[in-house]
């Protein structure tokens, strides 16, 4: 794919030096962290990148502007160790 035709999401992916498999044209992405994997996904609208998890704790959907801090954010959040994120849910 040319220059040209790659999303901004791919540019991300590239300028993070990461490699992974990209799905939906270069919208969406699976990539592998430390402890688990996590995924990035261009919004329909266009306006922005969804991040989650597959670690129990960290699979909350976050929106960011910016493709960079959506896998940078994945990347920390798939680093954390299971419970980590068991102590922040709001009592009920």
């Amino acid at each position: 794919m040319g220059k040209a035709g790659m999303t901004r999401l791919v540019d991300a992916i590239q300028e993070l030096g990461l490699r992974t498999e990209t799905n939906l044209g270069g919208r969406w992405a699976k990539l592998h962290g430390e402890r688990a994997s996590f995924y990035v996904a261009e919004t329909a609208w266009g306006g922005g990148f969804l991040t989650w998890c597959d670690a129990p704790c960290s699979r909350v959907v976050e929106f960011y502007p910016d493709p960079v801090q959506a896998i940078q954010s994945g990347l920390r959040r798939s680093a954390q160790p299971d419970d980590a994120r068991a102590e922040r849910r709001p009592a009920g």
